[in-house]
């Protein structure tokens, strides 16, 4: 393949990302079983560069405790830990399954994530805390809290369709796994915290 088809694969996999953004937006359902059936790992690549990119972007806006790359390194670890976790989770409850769609579908659940600190990154930027208990104030904690939730419940709804759809999982074995994936992510977040890593994992 010589370098204008390496250009050519390129953005056509950035089109496809972006396009199955919007879709992740609308129809998660249908988006998710697509993409894992999907073996184009140069679109879940993209998706890992653009989390980069925010880590070196965001150390701009506020700097990061560590070196934004040290704090990426940490993310892919974490990233790769729970593949991994949910892959072999699946093949212990004797699901035919392999890793690739785990990899593809988790990548792209990253993207509530992504625009959750994004956004925090942003306000931190034009807003710095403290803020003031006025009226503004306080309708801008209660739109923030409100935009986090919604995303909170996107990202819950991906994770259980990535999950389900790549481990091939009944929905009793798939919150099973999911619940057994709180038991060692709740005192796992709490470390890197207290390493000051994360204050919120980024996952």
């Amino acid at each position: 393949m010589d370098f204008s088809q390496r250009v050519i694969g390129f953005f056509a996999s950035l089109i496809i990302v972006i396009r199955r953004f919007v879709l992740l937006i609308f129809l998660p359902y249908k988006t998710i079983r697509k993409v894992c059936l999907d073996n184009d790992l140069l679109q879940a690549i993209i998706i890992l560069f653009l989390i980069l990119l925010y880590f070196i972007v965001s150390n701009k806006l506020r700097v990061l405790y560590f070196s934004p790359f040290v704090v990426y390194f940490v993310f892919i670890i974490n990233f790769l830990t729970t593949t991994g976790f949910f892959y072999y989770g699946a093949r212990i409850l004797k699901s035919k399954t392999n890793y690739i769609p785990f990899f593809m579908t988790f990548s792209y659940s990253l993207f509530p994530t992504l625009i959750w600190f994004i956004t925090s990154s942003g306000l931190y930027y034009v807003l710095p805390p403290p803020r003031t208990m006025s009226i503004l104030g306080k309708s801008f904690s209660i739109l923030f809290v409100a935009f986090s939730i919604s995303l909170l419940c996107w990202k819950i709804i991906l994770m259980y369709l990535s999950v389900r759809f790549s481990g091939r999982l009944n929905f009793y074995r798939t919150i099973y796994l999911m619940l057994l994936y709180l038991c060692w992510f709740i005192p796992y977040s709490v470390l890197l915290y207290n390493l000051k890593l994360f204050r919120v994992p980024f996952i």
